[in-house]
């Protein structure tokens, strides 16, 4: 067998050779890089702070927004 003889591989002659295949694949992959990038910013980057939400979780639960329970001191002596 030859190794031009088209016969030797069956499985490859019906294969097209593309030799911008690399520039192609290489540019999706930054297309799709940049399209996930965007998405996350767009949706994620700016996350409200976590007292936000639980603020927001409470009012959705109780109807009021949450009140902080005061904290007693550790000294136990009456103030005047």
């Amino acid at each position: 067998m030859r190794p031009n003889d088209k016969s030797a591989l069956p499985a490859l002659a019906g294969m097209v050779r593309r030799p911008r295949l690399f520039r192609e694949i290489l540019v999706a992959l930054i297309i799709k890089t940049t399209l996930l990038f965007g998405l996350w910013w767009a949706f994620f980057s700016q996350a409200p702070a976590k007292d936000a939400v639980a603020r927001g979780i409470a009012t959705h639960l109780y109807g009021s927004p949450a009140t902080a329970i005061p904290v007693s001191s550790s000294n136990k002596e009456p103030q005047p």
